[in-house]
């Protein structure tokens, strides 16, 4: 099985056996996730590269977390928008992984891109943030050019505003989509009504009408009003239905499911003819290339 890509602008043949592997969060079975620990204990994989996930702290610092919350993965509690970079930096991240980690310490996007300078592609998630006043994503673009790595860089997301914004201001920039599980949009639509009931939020009706609008995958990609080079799925939403990869190829687009670490499915998933793999288990993942 043979497909194109669109990758910045140029089509590439590439064939089934190419597949990547990023290492989710680091290896994050074996460090502690987002730490510089996991980021090296991956080249020992021989992966392609990595994901990770940028927050923004009370100051306006890019850091390197996934949770809105510290608390599963260190020795405080909090919220990161509400702390500074030094209140981060004075916690563990690393011991709740086993004392071998203790004093890890959160990183920055500055700190981290020297450490990923070795990988081929390098996946950098944006979660959506809390202040809006702040230049998010003009931050994490200066900070990328200044690394001299943005040929390597990936930006991911689950806001599509935020991707948009990525296009607009570096239209040479990929971006991949974020989707949950097909299966999962119904839920989806009843938890934003309960968050929007409990919370009050001013304009309902928009708010209502926009979460009931329940798409497919392939209805989600063609409704943006910009260009994407991925489309992240959870993986079960390419096992569920393996023509959504071909779907996605005929329209130039990159499939990455996230975040699967069983061998048999990630053999699925390669047979679908994704492009590369997500996943927490890159020593299992190895096996796809030794085949």
């Amino acid at each position: 099985m043979r497909h194109w890509q669109r990758w910045n602008g140029k089509e590439m043949n590439c064939s089934m056996s190419k597949i990547k592997i990023l290492a989710h969060r680091g290896a994050s079975y074996h460090a502690p996730e987002n730490t510089k620990a996991a980021f090296v204990k991956a080249y020992d994989f021989g992966v392609s590269g990595i994901e990770t996930d940028l927050q923004l702290t009370a100051d306006g610092e890019i850091v390197i977390h996934h949770n809105y919350y510290i608390d599963s993965t260190s020795d405080g509690k909090g919220a990161i928008a509400l702390k500074t970079l030094d209140e981060l930096k004075k916690y563990d991240f690393g011991a709740y992984k086993g004392e071998q980690f203790a004093g890890e310490r959160i990183l920055t996007l500055s700190q981290l891109l020297p450490v990923l300078k070795d990988f081929s592609l390098i996946n950098l998630e944006l979660k959506s943030h809390m202040d809006k006043s702040v230049d998010f994503v003009g931050k994490i673009l200066d900070i990328v050019a200044a690394s001299g790595l943005a040929d390597k860089i990936l930006y991911s997301s689950f806001d599509e505003n935020l991707l948009r914004e990525i296009k607009q201001r570096s239209s040479e920039s990929r971006v991949g989509l974020l989707t949950m599980r097909e299966s999962m949009g119904r839920m989806s639509a009843e938890f934003t009504a309960n968050l929007a009931a409990k919370y009050g939020v001013t304009d309902f009706r928009r708010t209502l009408e926009k979460a009931g609008k329940i798409q497919t995958l392939e209805e989600r990609v063609d409704s943006l009003d910009f260009e994407i080079e991925c489309l992240h799925p959870d993986y079960h939403s390419v096992l569920d239905n393996p023509s959504l990869v071909e779907k996605m190829h005929s329209k130039g687009i990159q499939v990455n499911p996230y975040t699967c670490d069983d061998l048999r499915e990630m053999k699925l998933l390669k047979e679908a003819g994704c492009d590369a793999i997500i996943t927490n288990r890159p020593d299992i993942a190895r096996a796809l290339w030794e085949e």
